[in-house]
């Protein structure tokens, strides 16, 4: 049975409230299964799984199974590229601690600095590309890229929605176990779908066969 009117608008705004904050517990509860260090990618991954499949229009899809099985099959691939990831931002974090100021130290600096905007791109749609797309990983990097640096007016969607909810949460700390994570998940993962979509229709991608999960590979 169907509910109508207010009673089931307000049902549908529970509902979705519910599972914002049941995926949230559970990026939490396995990525501490994980012990933090192993268990952050997959959980990641996992939980941008799921927000890929609401913001395709799955509202039925059954969250615990989807996550799970995402975790479980994607725990040694995913951890292994989150080294990469680590790695690249951990070099590059290094070079200005330990880069000194001055003559032509500033222009080095500045070449770092750089690299850093254009790494924090990359980590903005990487999430999103990774579970919407069966690639080689090195595709991964270069289309968050590409995709990231050619929209900019996306990507500057995602650091309002980021920088929204960063102030709405130090505001009511109470929110962060039940919702930071899942809405941030879902505000990166809805906006960069707008950008994914644009370039399969520009690159003749078969939507079906992402959505399938097929592999499909990048032109």
């Amino acid at each position: 049975m169907q509910l109508m009117g207010m009673t089931g608008k307000f049902f549908r705004v529970c509902e979705v409230i519910s599972k914002l904050a049941y995926v949230n517990l559970l990026w939490i509860f396995f990525t501490v299964l994980g012990l933090g260090v192993f268990g952050f990618m997959p959980a990641t991954i996992a939980l941008f799984a799921v927000t890929r499949k609401w913001v395709m229009g799955d509202k039925y899809v059954p969250v615990f199974k989807t996550f799970w099985t995402t975790y479980r099959s994607e725990f040694f691939k995913s951890t292994l590229f989150g080294v990469v990831l680590f790695v690249i931002g951990y070099i590059i974090y290094f070079d200005l601690v330990i880069l000194p100021t001055g003559g032509l130290f500033n222009l080095l600096r500045l070449g770092v600095f750089i690299f850093g905007l254009l790494y924090a791109i990359v980590l903005l749609y990487i999430f999103p590309l990774y579970v919407h797309y069966d690639w080689k990983k090195r595709l991964y990097l270069k289309y968050a890229l590409i995709l990231g640096a050619s929209h900019p007016h996306f990507t500057l969607l995602i650091l309002a929605g980021i920088a929204a909810l960063y102030y709405t949460v130090i505001t009511i700390p109470g929110l962060i176990p039940f919702f930071s994570v899942s809405i941030l998940a879902y505000i990166i993962m809805w906006t960069a779908y707008q950008v994914m979509r644009k370039m399969e229709i520009s690159q003749g991608i078969d939507h079906e066969a992402v959505v399938t999960n097929q592999v499909v590979e990048a032109k």
